[in-house]
């Protein structure tokens, strides 16, 4: 074999093995396979393009493996396919993290138990902010102010006025109330593919939308906020 033949076949092989370890995969079915599947239903566009390159390199490897002998004579593997190939490996075991795609906690827009509700529903309809975490001093995320929240307020007869604040309505603001959301906590650590498929489970398996992800110290509810995800934030960063 030439060169890059040589390469590619170990490439692939390399990806296969990690895509095994990475995943603990132990069936008889391809790891490369299992990994086009994977990008397939991803919604991060990256990876619907990955998918679409590792499958023509899946079918190029194919016909090593049944045409030994006479492939070399037919075709020699680009430098394109043999970078594609390693861009792919890459972007498997380096992944971004949750830190990478962020919106960081001085980016945010916050409330608190003195913010007026006023200026939170400003936020909402003018800058079309849907999810507002309200902290408490220490930063440590007691809830969230929404449409959701609203609508709650309305449906108990809760009168607003100009100078209702949060400490007035906080009741109203906390996870349990928002009927149709619903929120989870990761730390800095965890992996695009894993943030992605929260976002893309959460109806099916909760029958409520994930809007957000916080991102904390501890990677729990009493973890200090340090930025929040949305599954914008998933697609315009799953670039390096």
């Amino acid at each position: 074999m030439n060169n890059n033949n040589e390469e590619f076949i170990r490439l692939y092989n390399e990806l296969d093995s990690f895509i095994d370890e990475k995943y603990d995969r132990y069936e008889e079915d391809s790891s490369i396979y299992f990994l086009i599947n994977r990008f397939r239903k991803s919604s991060i566009p990256i990876e619907k393009e990955y998918a679409k390159k590792l499958d023509s390199i899946r079918k190029i490897r194919n016909l090593y493996v049944h045409e030994s002998g006479i492939i070399d004579d037919l075709f020699l593997v680009s430098d394109e396919v043999i970078l594609t190939l390693k861009e792919i490996i890459n972007y498997v075991k380096d992944p971004l993290i949750a830190k990478d795609i962020m919106t960081p906690f001085n980016y945010l827009k916050l409330a608190d138990d003195e913010t007026n509700i006023d200026s939170l529903i400003s936020i909402i309809y003018k800058e079309g902010i849907s999810n507002i975490p309200y902290i408490n001093d220490k930063h440590i995320v007691k809830g969230v102010f929404n449409s959701d929240v609203l609508l709650n307020l309305h449906f108990h007869n809760v009168s607003l006025s100009k100078n209702t604040k949060v400490k007035d309505i906080k009741e109203y603001l906390t996870f349990e109330a928002n009927f149709n959301s619903r929120f989870i906590f990761v730390n800095k650590n965890y992996e695009i593919d894993v943030l992605n498929e929260y976002f893309n489970n959460s109806k099916e398996l909760y029958k409520k939308r994930l809007p957000i992800i916080f991102v904390t110290s501890s990677g729990r509810s009493d973890g200090i906020l340090k930025g929040i995800i949305s599954p914008i934030d998933l697609i315009k960063n799953s670039k390096k």
